[in-house]
């Protein structure tokens, strides 16, 4: 688990285990982000559902746990 987001994460690209981009930090609010998924993300199903974004929004809550790092320049999701 990485630590809780913090408002320094907002606009950092967010990066699935295998390294393709998701999408991005856009809000941060009580430790948790905001992603906002790229309309070409190749999301997979797994990933999707292992991270309860079943729906069809564009925008989608990123808990701590489900984050393996975050540096300067990137979030990296753990292996689902």
């Amino acid at each position: 688990m990485a630590r809780d987001f913090t408002d320094d994460d907002r606009g950092k690209s967010v990066f699935d285990y295998q390294g393709n981009r998701v999408g991005r930090i856009t809000n941060v609010e009580n430790g948790s982000g905001t992603v906002e998924t790229d309309d070409d993300s190749s999301l997979t199903d797994k990933i999707k559902s292992a991270l309860n974004w079943d729906d069809d929004d564009d925008s989608h809550e990123l808990r701590s746990d489900d984050v393996d790092t975050i540096d300067d320049d990137e979030v990296r999701l753990r292996n689902v």
